[in-house]
C-alpha cells in the first residue's frame, strides 16, 4: 500500500460520506476504487462500476 493517505480523512463530495486514510488505502488496494486524478487536497476516484467520486480532505 501507499501509505500516502493514513493519516487523512476525505469526505465524498457527491454523497456527504466520509472516508479516512485506511478505508481509502484499502479501496486502491482491493481495486475497489482507482485513482484518475490526484491533487493535494483533492482525488478523483473511479468505482468498480465506473462512477466517478470526487474526495476531498477535511481540515481539522
Amino acid at each position: 500500500m501507499t501509505n500516502v493517505a493514513a493519516s487523512r480523512e476525505f469526505r465524498i463530495e457527491e454523497t456527504g460520506e466520509r472516508v479516512n486514510g485506511l478505508e481509502l488505502e484499502l479501496h486502491l488496494f482491493f481495486g475497489v476504487w482507482a485513482v484518475v486524478e490526484r491533487h493535494d487536497n483533492r482525488w478523483i476516484v473511479a468505482t468498480e462500476n465506473g462512477e466517478r467520486r470526487t474526495l476531498v480532505v477535511v481540515s481539522d
